[in-house]
């Protein structure tokens, strides 16, 4: 994977990135929001509110607001009358992530475990069935978005959907570097899908106990977390090239 001049807005944004429902604003943050998280938009790339508004042929209204809903998110900073840019992905944050998940998921499948119905059980396991469809067909895009439907399928079965946006604003700099772990390979899907179906017979069998160890194993600790990362350096060595401020670059395929 070879590190060249980045992507001109024009190759990453344009109105098809703006078909779904809710007000333009929101539109507009959602497709910033999933390039930056996707790592399309890497970090210290310039995003000026007429350059974005201009691809996605909108006013620049609606373009700011969604800059400033990104720049309290951590994910766009704004230097008043300089410049706008993706922010350099943040490793402090990133722990704090992983501690907030860790807490906010162990506790929802424990309750799941509790509360779950028989539809609950059987969406999760649909939701299996489907992860072992991706990993035989090596879509492991798909494989991703299984994992955080799996996740949030959990969060319902235990009652407490608002959890759900916690977890989005906590998570941002996981999405982040899980997306860079994608683009060297980096996965242990294998692992993942079995530790899925242990949290899902837990949740099944009604154990909450089981259900929350289960989770815990699954997502691991922070000391888990920080080795993980630094095992790997061909990881580090990809995220130090794209985190440190170079304001022309992208990763090309």
């Amino acid at each position: 994977m070879a590190l060249t001049l980045e992507r001109p807005l024009t190759d990453v944004l344009d109105p098809s990135l703006l078909a779904g429902n809710g007000p333009l604003v929101v539109q507009i943050h959602r497709a910033l929001r999933n390039l930056i998280l996707e790592t399309v938009l890497l970090p210290w790339q310039t995003l000026s509110e007429k350059d974005v508004a201009a691809c996605l042929e909108v006013s620049k209204t609606p373009v700011r607001e969604a800059i400033i809903r990104l720049s309290e998110e951590g994910l766009i900073a704004v230097i008043p009358k300089s410049r706008t840019y993706v922010a350099p992905i943040n490793l402090d944050r990133f722990l704090e992530g992983c501690f907030v998940r860790l807490q906010l998921e162990s506790g929802a499948a424990k309750r799941a475990a509790a509360e779950r119905s028989l539809e609950d059980v059987c969406n999760l396991k649909a939701c299996l069935a489907r992860q072992e469809e991706a990993i035989a067909a090596e879509d492991y895009t798909a494989f991703r978005h299984l994992d955080e439907e799996f996740h949030s399928l959990i969060i319902e079965a235990a009652k407490l959907p608002g959890v759900i946006q916690l977890l989005e604003t906590a998570k941002v700099e996981i999405d982040r570097i899980r997306s860079l772990k994608q683009r060297l390979n980096i996965r242990a899907t294998d692992r993942v899908l079995a530790q899925h179906r242990s949290i899902t017979a837990a949740i099944a069998d009604k154990d909450p106990a089981k259900a929350e160890e289960a989770m815990r194993a699954h997502l691991g600790s922070i000391e888990t977390k920080v080795w993980e990362l630094g095992e790997n350096p061909e990881f580090w060595a990809l995220f130090e090239a794209i985190n440190r401020e170079r304001p022309r670059f992208r990763l090309s395929a």
